[in-house]
């Protein structure tokens, strides 16, 4: 049991390294096409390449994977303690929905938290089905999710880009809030609080289609016990990890400008995910009682706060009302500055852990979710 929490703790923890890396390109330019950024260097090409085809869109899934297994584990926990599943289940639900609106209002709107805590709301539905059902559900919605790739096209991104980049490069912290939630003089308040539920809806059926197969995949795979005695699966995990490869092999066609480069693409997306689950857990059952590997599993404790913490640090260090560096690094300096960031985090984690067994955040939702009943 131990060795299974900590080897997804430490899954946890790596994948904020390569959520925070695909985040940088929004940190530092508002938009994460080469048709902003322009890359003028070899060096600036390389991290932005780099960052295109082996960490964008493949990061997001492991974390989702590892949200819908959690939600297996959380049920679980509550039953074993004869406790109700549904109320903690649907507080959840709205802790994650509170704090990521206001993550998006007061830090950074590149959110992942309302998106978890909206598609939950659907999700929960799931919780009782069977392993086919779950896998059958998480392969149709990832075939129906490819023609949305397929659709986010430069042109879309850039609508409006070159207004709200002015705007986070040097707008004063109000002016960024603003714009943020969308609220400006053209827009009544009446029509901004009417919009919120009608938006809201919007938000939790897309939220359901952008995180439902790799959540519904992470439930699945929860329900197979795939982490206990994970030692005895390492065959399963080496041929997993041959799509590590493949993966990055149909990533490659992100800039072949035709359907089938795209779909070539969004199926890679997928397969990376899955690969580097099975390649990172590899290495870490061979390298488990190193001090890296517990830094891992600190930092995935810790997911919650250095998550949030993440966006604190960056928008301070690139936004106008901060240090003001909005586009003026390079990629390439960006990515060294994640990885330095990503260290320190590693390393205070770690001390943090010894003393504490939760992070701030991570509490203050626990004290929420459980309320009177105790915590699992």
């Amino acid at each position: 049991m131990k060795n299974r929490i900590e080897a997804l703790d430490a899954l946890r923890g790596f994948s904020l390294l390569g959520i925070l890396i695909a985040n940088m390109l929004y940190f530092q330019y508002g938009d994460m096409t080469i048709n902003t950024i322009e890359p003028t260097t070899w060096w600036d090409n390389a991290a932005f390449y780099f960052t295109k085809i082996f960490i964008e869109a493949s990061f997001y899934p492991i974390f989702g994977f590892l949200f819908g297994y959690g939600i297996i584990l959380f049920v679980r926990a509550l039953e074993n303690r004869d406790l109700k599943t549904l109320g903690p289940l649907w507080r959840r639900v709205i802790g994650l929905i509170i704090l990521g609106s206001l993550h998006i209002t007061f830090v950074w709107d590149g959110d992942i938290l309302l998106t978890y805590g909206a598609g939950l709301i659907i999700i929960i539905s799931f919780i009782k089905r069977k392993v086919k059902t779950l896998l059958i559900w998480a392969s149709v919605l990832a075939v129906l999710m490819i023609p949305l790739l397929i659709l986010k096209t430069d042109v879309l991104l850039l609508a409006g880009l070159e207004e709200s980049t002015a705007v986070l490069a040097n707008g004063t912290y109000w002016e960024v809030v603003q714009q943020r939630i969308g609220l400006t003089e053209e827009v009544p308040i009446i029509f901004f609080l009417i919009g919120l539920p009608i938006a809201l809806g919007f938000i939790v059926l897309l939220a359901f289609f952008t995180i439902g197969p790799v959540v519904l995949l992470g439930m699945a795979a929860a329900k197979k016990d795939f982490f206990t005695h994970i030692r005895l699966r390492t065959k399963l995990l080496k041929r997993l990890a041959l799509l590590v490869p493949l993966g990055l092999v149909c990533k490659s066609f992100l800039y072949w400008n035709h359907f089938a480069g795209k779909l070539i693409y969004g199926t890679g997306t997928y397969l990376l995910a899955i690969g580097y689950i099975a390649l990172f857990t590899l290495i870490y059952l061979a390298k488990d009682e190193t001090k890296l590997a517990q830094a891992f599993v600190s930092m995935g404790r810790l997911s919650l706060t250095n998550y949030l913490m993440q966006s604190i640090i960056f928008t301070s260090i690139f936004y106008g009302y901060g240090f003001g560096l909005f586009g003026k690094l390079g990629v390439a300096v960006g990515l060294l500055l994640a990885i330095v960031v990503y260290i320190l985090q590693l390393y205070i984690s770690g001390i943090y852990t010894k003393r504490f067994s939760i992070g701030p955040v991570e509490w203050l939702l626990r004290k929420f979710v459980y309320l009177r009943q105790g915590r699992s």
